[in-house]
């Protein structure tokens, strides 16, 4: 009876987190009458976060906010592959910004609110949505075997992947898209095992904003581009399923060898 209990109320917390998440901003930020846009959707994704918070802390999981200087910076060391590719991105992309235009094109205001978005809506958003919400109430509602753990792993991932469906709007080629849609998938797994080691939520919202950043910095900062179906196309290329497949397993291979073991009753 205790087991079922337990399936109910975290699975239960689960869906109305979701729930909510989707009805109550759409109620409560037009309250707040904003006229810009962008603005707009940085108060919607900051709603969406206190939602999250309070459902967590409401459910009895405020561990998911711990802080730690030595875990947090674990998340680099145990998340190393992505740290590596954060570093050369945001190294060759600063480089190559300041050699083509040596200053951004776009307006200071425009660079505050999206480097603003993408803490809190990449960084944050995504991070608490996904592993320090999704992961944690499905792994609670299932128990403690490695099999819930990577059953959670794999739930939240697929849900970080789906959650870039959202990119679809207004992109004239949906193909880049669907890519990102999958590649975001195997990635998410890592993060999530990433996660799984560390219990630093926080490291993983700093790394996964900073990768964000490494990414976006050239066309979107110096550049002021927003097409963002041509530029998956461009960074991945041709045959991009193909590579965005590749790119999934290899991720989560790696996931998995984070949890390999030893390392994952470490992480229990």
């Amino acid at each position: 009876m205790n087991n079922i209990l337990r399936i109910v109320k975290y699975l239960g917390g689960a869906i109305l987190g979701i729930v909510l998440m989707f009805v109550l901003p759409g109620m409560i930020v037009p309250l707040f009458k904003i006229q810009d846009a962008f603005i707009m959707e940085i108060v919607y994704v900051l709603v969406i976060n206190v939602i999250l918070t309070a459902i967590i802390i409401a459910f009895g999981q405020k561990d998911v906010f711990k802080f730690s200087l030595k875990s947090f910076k674990s998340t680099f060391v145990v998340g190393g592959v992505m740290t590596a590719f954060t570093v050369y991105y945001l190294i060759t992309n600063m480089y190559k910004s300041i050699r083509d235009y040596g200053t951004p094109t776009t307006d200071g205001r425009f660079i505050v609110l999206c480097l603003v978005f993408l803490a809190v809506g990449a960084g944050i958003r995504e991070e608490l949505l996904t592993r320090g919400f999704l992961m944690t109430f499905i792994q609670k509602a299932f128990g403690n075997s490695k099999a819930s753990y990577i059953v959670a792993m794999a739930v939240s991932s697929i849900f970080f992947g789906l959650l870039h469906t959202s990119n679809l709007k207004g992109v004239t080629d949906p193909t880049p898209i669907y890519a990102q849609i999958i590649y975001a998938i195997g990635v998410g797994f890592f993060l999530a095992a990433v996660y799984l080691r560390t219990k630093n939520l926080w490291g993983n919202m700093v790394l996964h904003f900073l990768f964000d950043l490494g990414l976006m910095v050239y066309p979107y900062i110096y550049q002021g581009r927003s097409d963002l179906d041509v530029l998956i196309a461009e960074w991945l290329g041709s045959n991009i399923i193909l590579k965005s497949i590749i790119i999934t397993v290899v991720s989560v291979l790696i996931g998995l060898f984070l949890i390999r073991g030893s390392k994952f009753k470490e992480a229990e």
